[in-house]
This record gives structure tokens, sequence and C-alpha cells, in this order.
């Protein structure tokens, strides 16, 4: 004779395993789910190696936050302008970059990553002790760039948009622009790779640091995931990543010119 067992106990057996349930398919929805990051396609923030394949210090530094979280990624180079569009439709989860006017709208700041410093550089014999010395100028600033709060409300600079450091180096070196705002890193990097040196411009007008954020879309943001990738950073900070990632990219562009490397918190 077959004994049932008793209802309390039947009942007890279904919800526990209708918990486990639950909690492995919870598990596998966290450890699964990925991240898109756009990473502004600038050296030596984010390149592309001669086998095509993505690089660079914010690059890097993307994938080890999103590891960090126990998330997976999917991480994209884009144009500097580009990513805040990407961010705003939300195709985009998150993007490491300089703040400016559009970011607001479109993301959440989550996390600082590190200070660079934001520098003019201008044309050979052209003295830059201030921003009084820039009025009557026609400087390149990148497009969707805001490097200097200052700078950016003083109406008698010229600004004139360009899409890249190369662009912006380019032009001042040929005498189409007085100078060229932006990262002393991402100018000097840009600069050594195009085969110029200090001596072709001006020495550089510092304006004073700014920040890389993590900007988080505000499309796709949930607060879960903003606290993780948040403890993420902090995390990876402590343990000096992201003083090895500048040093490992940054070491022969920018350390040994003797420009003061990132001040991390």
């Amino acid at each position: 004779m077959r004994l049932m067992a008793p209802p309390n106990i039947t009942r007890l057996k279904r919800a526990l395993a209708l918990l486990g349930l639950m909690l492995c398919l919870l598990a596998v929805s966290v450890q699964a789910k990925q991240l898109t990051i756009v990473t502004i396609d600038i050296p030596p923030f984010g390149v592309r190696l001669e086998d095509g394949q993505p690089a660079g210090i914010m690059y890097e530094i993307g994938n080890r936050i999103v590891a960090q979280a126990g998330f997976t990624s999917r991480n994209s180079l884009m144009p500097y302008a580009r990513t805040v569009i990407e961010l705003k439709q939300g195709r985009a989860d998150f993007v490491l970059r300089f703040d400016n006017d559009s970011l607001g709208e479109a993301a959440i700041k989550v996390a600082p990553i590190f200070p660079l410093q934001v520098i003019v550089l201008g044309a050979p014999g052209r003295p830059l002790h201030s921003l009084s010395d820039l009025h009557g100028l026609m400087i390149g600033v990148m497009r969707g760039g805001r490097f200097n709060d200052e700078f950016a409300a003083d109406q008698a600079i010229g600004k004139y948009p360009i899409s890249n450091y190369s662009q912006g180096l380019s032009m001042v070196a040929s005498g189409r622009l007085d100078g060229l705002i932006g990262s002393d890193l991402g100018i000097y990097t840009v600069a050594e790779g195009m085969g110029l040196t200090q001596a072709q411009f001006s020495q550089p007008l510092v304006l004073g640091e700014q920040y890389f954020w993590l900007f988080y879309s505000r499309k796709t943001a949930d607060s879960a995931t903003l606290t993780r990738l948040k403890n993420a950073v902090e995390q990876l900070r402590e343990q000096d990543v992201f003083a090895e990632i500048v040093g490992r990219h940054a070491r022969s562009t920018y350390l040994l010119k003797g420009f003061a490397p990132p001040l991390l918190e």
C-alpha cells in the first residue's frame, strides 16, 4: 500500500522547488546580463590595433569595470560626439568620458574615473599665459566636448568645431587655427603619432583638470546595476588598476616626456 505525503509537506516541497527554480533563473539572468559600452575613438583612450582589434585606456577600463561588477560587455569605438547620441537613444549603456552640456539629459553621472589636465596648445611664437590671451583667437574644440567652463563661457574666444585631435593639430600646425583645447594626454599622444613635436607649438596653457566619468544611459539605468558599477569603480581604484592601465598604455607618449601623470584619487 502506497503512503501519501501529508498535504502540508507536499505544498512545502513544491514551494521550495519553485523558490529554487526562481533563484536559479535570477542567478542566470544576473550572470548573463550584458552591458553595451561605447568608447571614444581617440588615442590613447580608444584605438584600433594593426589587426583591427579595439584597445586603449578607456576601452580596457570599461571592460574591467563591467567584469568587476559581475556583468559581461560589448564594447565599440565611436566618434566623440556620437557617444552621447547612443546613450540618449538607449542603444548604449555607458561611456567613460568628459562631461558636456548634452550628457546631463542623456545620462547619469555614476562615478569619477580619474582627472587629466586640460590644455590649450597654440601656434609657435604665440605665448599663452591666461584665457585673456585667447581673446580674438580661433581655437579648435572637439564636437560635443566641454573641457573647461570658463573657456566655454568666454564669448571673446572663437570656437571652431573639429572631429578629432589629429584634425585640430593639423590645422594649428598649418596656421588655419590659432590653438586646440583638450586633454594633455589625448593631444600629446595624437601629436606624437603624427610625428609632431612640442617645438612646433606654443608652451601649453593649462586650464585645470577635468574628470573622466562613467556616464550611464537614463533609458537603460536601474539602481541595482548603477550600485554594482559604482562599487566596481571604487574597488578597482583601491587596487590601483586605473594607474596600472594608464601607465601601460601611455608611458612612452606621456610619462617619459615629462608631462605630469594623471592624479588619481
